[in-house]
């Protein structure tokens, strides 16, 4: 079995684990019911904000800079997402309306895409909390994915730390990005996702470009990073674009579909 259906079956796994812990959050007993749902619930972005407060950028011009790139990573994700010029692979039964993997080969970068759409269109919400939030369940996370904020410019713009395992070969590899979160009508939102020029005292002497969003290596600003990143335990990689597009219908559900390209390979 190949890496590509490898990833796939870890893929299935996850978004059955997610379904499944989904549907546990909505059958509560009477007892419980009000602790299991506030347990369950992923906190809103204002509620992540003030979580965060403390990691409050007061460069006025660091946080203009970001913004202005996240409006170009936003534009990125829309384009990828809605581009149907990839290679197509349905996994799942034809009608399931579950899953679909596409990936595509552009100036030497792999850039995956996948699709999952849901069922029950009241979950649209609920759903983009959990994308937003980094301890949220996410559909696409395969293998050991940990994130975390680093620093906070806006309620909807953050910066994060995502560490993960290189799955099947193992090792540990990590990034840091810019995450913003745009309602670009009433029925579609964006959460996009891109590395800038971050220095994080990593040890290699590598040059680390986002090879897709050219203005992202402009964005330049230092980080605190831990020890095991300090002493080149972990592998550093870049984010060159990543992220959701999730769009309501008129049917009774709503499609997510996650776009990434990351230099060297891709967690899921």
């Amino acid at each position: 079995m190949n890496k590509f259906y490898i990833q796939i079956v870890l893929f299935l796994l996850s978004v059955s684990v997610y379904l499944s812990n989904k549907t546990l959050a909505t059958q509560p007993t009477r007892r419980n019911a009000t602790k299991t749902k506030s347990k369950n619930r992923s906190d809103t972005h204002e509620e992540i904000f003030m979580k965060n407060y403390h990691l409050l950028c007061t460069d006025s011009v660091e946080i203009k800079h970001a913004e202005n790139l996240m409006n170009d990573v936003v534009k990125h994700l829309k384009d990828y997402a809605k581009n149907k010029d990839y290679h197509y692979q349905r996994v799942g039964k034809p009608y399931d309306h579950m899953l679909y993997f596409e990936n595509r080969l552009k100036d030497n970068l792999t850039i995956k895409k996948m699709k999952h759409r849901v069922d029950h269109s009241n979950k649209y919400n609920e759903t983009i909390n959990d994308l937003w939030d980094p301890n949220g369940p996410k559909f696409f996370d395969t293998g050991d994915v940990k994130r975390k904020i680093v620093r906070v410019y806006s309620p909807n713009l953050v910066m994060i730390q995502q560490r993960y395992e290189n799955c099947p070969l193992g090792g540990q590899k990590y990034f840091y990005a810019l995450v913003g979160k745009v309602q670009i009508s009433k029925d579609v939102t964006v959460i996009a996702m891109a590395s800038g020029n971050i220095n994080d005292h990593h040890p290699s002497t590598k040059e680390y470009k986002n090879r897709i969003i050219k203005n992202a290596n402009l964005f330049k600003t230092d980080i605190d990073s831990e020890d095991d990143i300090r002493n080149g335990k972990l592998k550093k990689t870049v984010l060159n674009i990543g992220g959701y597009y999730v769009e309501n219908t008129y049917y009774n559900y709503f499609d997510v579909t996650y776009v990434e390209s990351i230099d060297g390979n891709t967690p899921f």
